[in-house]
């Protein structure tokens, strides 16, 4: 079985051709300048190949740092960024164990965004205080971070149980996702043929209910400055789907 990612980043891109990244893009924006205090440094924990970098960076003329914990995901986010001449930095790091000094850098961000169900790989409590604890340590006094994550809401009021198929640059893919209400746990297998060789990958993530998320930021240094419903600025409630929290580092 391959590490996750690394059969799936040449293919990811046509596996996420259904998500409306401008219309993400663009709600970050918005949550980065209602709230922001000259936000000029923006980090991307989990930006895998970059669709998200690509249109956010333009929005803000932002500073621009993307992470991720895959490799072969970052190498494609660097050839994308670089083909569109965007001024932004990747770097390979994980959202548990990115540092400052880990990406060469001596001055903290204005902002640190998480989104798009990053969060929900961190299948237990405890990799989320030692996210939320990360992204302490890369923000400046006053910045803020975005940060959302998908509901058992979410889950239980779609399908199940998910598969497509597809074809991208001579390779084939499949997906098949089930989700299991007892332990809130979603479990993705996709299956590669590339050149003749079958690569297989299981992603595991877990749907985090609202009032979990915080009661973990309230165990952090973090401050709510809000939880929003998705891609809306009302209050998140128990039935969201998705949760996006803008958390800022002191006063």
């Amino acid at each position: 079985m391959a590490n996750p990612y690394d059969a799936l980043a040449e293919v990811y891109d046509a596996a996420m051709a259904h998500v409306d990244y401008d219309r993400w893009a663009r709600y970050v924006h918005q949550c980065l300048q209602v709230h922001g205090d000259e936000v000029i440094s923006v980090l991307e924990l989990g930006g895998g190949t970059g669709s998200l970098a690509r249109r956010l960076q333009p929005l803000g003329n932002y500073e621009y740092v993307l992470t991720d914990g895959a490799a072969a995901m970052v190498e494609q986010a660097r050839a994308k960024l670089d083909a569109a001449n965007m001024p932004a930095t990747c770097a390979t790091a994980g959202f548990t164990t990115v540092t400052l000094a880990g990406l060469e850098r001596r001055e903290p961000f204005d902002a640190v965004v998480l989104v798009y169900d990053g969060l929900n790989y961190l299948t237990e409590t405890e990799e989320v205080r030692a996210c939320l604890e990360r992204v302490k340590g890369l923000l400046r006094e006053g910045g803020i971070a975005v940060i959302d994550h998908a509901t058992p809401a979410n889950s239980e009021d779609h399908e199940r149980e998910f598969f497509d198929r597809g074809t991208v640059h001579g390779m084939t893919y499949s997906r098949h996702s089930e989700y299991d209400a007892d332990t809130g746990l979603h479990r993705t297998t996709f299956d590669v043929v590339k050149q003749g060789r079958h690569f297989h990958e299981e992603h595991v993530q877990r749907t985090y209910a609202p009032h979990t998320i915080a009661d973990l930021i309230s165990g952090s240094d973090l401050k709510v400055e809000a939880a929003y419903d998705a891609f809306s600025f009302d209050s998140a409630h128990d039935r969201s789907h998705r949760v996006h929290w803008v958390l800022r580092k002191g006063t």
